[in-house]
Order: structure tokens, then sequence, then C-alpha cells
């Protein structure tokens, strides 16, 4: 393997390097053209383009088709900690996060077949043992049997958008609260003096037995306007995990679904001995909600089912509905609702798959891994005791 590791100045050398196609990646992540000096004065010498390699702040790579490192440039040092000899000894697999790893060997696959890759996201261990989130751009040189990469740090960007999340969530618990506890109450208060005026009017002549009818069906569309309240802010605000686990939220939320849009739609939850983290089983809701609320709205679904289960320490969250359905898979780009769920997946290690559903309508899949990082160790002993 030695004898294919080599130096940047020793492979910008090659014609065949000089004749590729490079793919630098701008801020609005399009491709310029490749470089094309018109004369020969004016092309670049070998000191230039070891100079642009090493002072790039993108980590710069050439990657073999056999799964190593030829040639990386000092910003991988800076961002990872790692050596380049270190690096260039290492299969380059070994370095992805464990939830990573499909997906990027996959994106290898697509790679060694000549399809280039651009923006792809996955986590690379730090010499120090924690993860970078990286965006890569590569394109492939098959007859070579060469990957010509960049991938940019954009773990601050993640946390950002976490943080942003977050912040999104609290803000839809804090409306929904007051929603609950504000607007709930005031329209709970005039429901109640609607009705006493009812039965005021009712005691007294015939003649005012028509006002009291009316003042019942004002109680009425009160108590109407209150339920559908109290639903759009359990919709808001829906999380007590502690006390109701994932199984009773996603219940709640079929019977919400129901009284708000007169839709059929079940949970089918199986009994699950590991409970997950109250942070894990908020982004699990906020996925099946969303999927729940595209299938109605989006898709015009008649009835919807959502099924929690467990094999193998796996979790499985699937929501299938019966509506107009989609032509085909859906990337986790298409629209800010697909793109959210993603990454809500993503923040804890889960796989989100969106396919259009057997006949017709649309299923929605997301598997998610008990780990050390997702078990809530106090609920599961709980369970576990119990006879």
């Amino acid at each position: 393997m030695e004898e294919t590791r080599t130096t940047m100045a020793n492979l910008i050398t090659e014609p065949t390097i000089l004749q590729h196609k490079m793919m630098l990646i701008n801020e609005s992540s399009l491709p310029i053209s490749p470089i094309r000096p018109s004369t020969e004065e004016q092309q670049p010498n070998q000191d230039e383009f070891v100079r642009f390699f090493n002072q790039s702040l993108d980590l710069l790579c050439i990657a073999s088709f056999d799964g190593y490192y030829k040639c990386v440039n000092p910003a991988w040092t800076s961002c990872l900690g790692w050596t380049p000899e270190a690096l260039e000894a290492t299969p380059f697999l070994e370095l992805v996060h464990p939830d990573d790893y499909v997906a990027t060997k996959a994106e290898i696959a697509k790679l060694n077949q000549g399809t280039e890759t651009i923006l792809f996201e996955n986590r690379y261990r730090h010499q120090d043992g924690s993860y970078r989130w990286l965006s890569w751009s590569a394109q492939p040189e098959p007859d070579h049997q060469q990957i010509y990469a960049i991938a940019r740090d954009i773990s601050q960007q993640k946390r950002l958008e976490a943080e942003v999340l977050e912040i999104a969530d609290k803000e839809k618990q804090r409306l929904g609260r007051e929603l609950h506890d504000g607007l709930c109450q005031t329209l709970a208060g005039i429901a109640a003096l609607s009705t006493t005026l009812s039965k005021s009017l009712r005691r007294m002549t015939t003649s005012t037995q028509s006002a009291a009818a009316s003042a019942e069906e004002i109680s009425g569309l009160l108590n109407d306007a209150i339920t559908e309240a109290r639903n759009l802010a359990h919709g808001l605000d829906p999380l007590n995990m502690a006390r109701v686990g994932l199984n009773g939220a996603l219940q709640k939320l079929a019977l919400n679904i129901q009284q708000l849009f007169q839709v059929k739609c079940v949970f089918n939850g199986e009994h699950v001995i590991h409970d997950c983290r109250d942070e894990v089983s908020a982004h699990l809701f906020r996925i099946a909600q969303e999927a729940v609320n595209n299938a109605i709205i989006h898709g015009h679904a008649t009835r919807v089912d959502i099924t929690l289960s467990e094999t193998d320490n796996i979790g499985r969250l699937c929501i299938c509905d019966d509506g107009v359905g989609i032509l085909e898979d859906v990337g986790p780009r298409d629209g800010i609702g697909m793109h959210t769920m993603a990454y809500r997946a993503k923040l804890i290690g889960a796989s989100l798959k969106v396919q259009p559903a057997s006949g017709h309508g649309t299923v929605v899949h997301c598997h998610f891994p008990f780990d050390e990082n997702n078990i809530n160790h106090e609920a599961t002993q709980h369970v576990a005791s119990q006879p």
C-alpha cells in the first residue's frame, strides 16, 4: 500500500492531474469552470499549485478507490487533529461516525461508479474522540481510480441549527401553554356564563324561550371552540414524556387529529421495554406530527396509521396514509417540512425514508437505535420492574 502514497509535489506533475476537472465549491455551492490557462505564461507553476493546496481553509484531498487517502492538505490537521501520515495510513471509512457509516459507504460506491458528490454530510472522528460534521463535494476519476474531494467543517452550523430547532420547540410549548391557560380558560368562563343565562331565560316567560335557545347554541359553539383550542394547545405542547412516554404522546396525537380534521387516525404501539430520553421522544413525536399533517393537508388522506415498534434494539416509527401519494422516493431536501424531519432524525442517529405506499398513499419510515445516548434508563428500569 505504501507504494501508492506520494507527495503533493509529485502528484501535480502528473499530466492527468493537470487535465482533471477541479471542482471548487463557492458559497453558493456552485462549481466553477476547470482551470484552462490561455497562454503558457499564465499557466500556474508547481509552486502555485502547492501553495493553493496548502493554504486552503477547506479540507482538500485526493483519495484512491482502494479506500485510502493519497494526499491531504494541512487543513485536515487543523480540523481533525490527525497528521497527514496518520490519515493516509488509515482507511477513511474507519473515521466515519458509526451512524453515518452505511450512508457514507453508499456514497463512495456511487463515486466509484463515476457519479459526483455534491454537499454530502457525515461526521468524522477527531483525534480526541469527538466528531466533526463535514460537508463533502467530490469528483471521481474512474480511469485513474481516484477521487478529488473538498470537505468543509459545518459543526458550528449544525450546532446553531440544533439551537434554532430547540428554540422553535420551546416557543411552540410556550404558545401551547398560553392557549391552554389563557384563551381556553377565558372561553370556558364565557361558556359557563352563557349556560347560566340560558337557564335563567328558560325560567322566565315563554317569550324568552327563543333567547334561551340562542344562548344554548352560543354555549355549544363556545364548548366546540374550547375543544379546538385545547387540541391546538396539545399539538403545540404535547410532551410530558416523563409522565406519558412516547406511546402516550402518539396516542394523544392520533386522538387530536381525529377531532381536529375528522380523519381516521389510529395509533398502534407495541410494548417497548426501552423508553427513549425525553429529547429523543420529542424529535420522534415531531417527525410523526409533521408526517401526519402532510398526509392530511397535502395528501388529502382519509386514514392515517401511526405504528411504533422495536426489534433487536432498533426502534421503528411508521406513518402510513391512504392519500394521493407521491410519484417517487422523496429526498430529504424536498420542502422545509421534509428537511426538518430529516434533520430531526439525524440528530438522534435515526434514518428517515419517505416512499409511495403499496397501492396508493405514502409511508414514512424512521428507524432509530436504542443506544446509550437514546435510552431513558430510569424509565426502562421502572418498566422492567413491572409484573
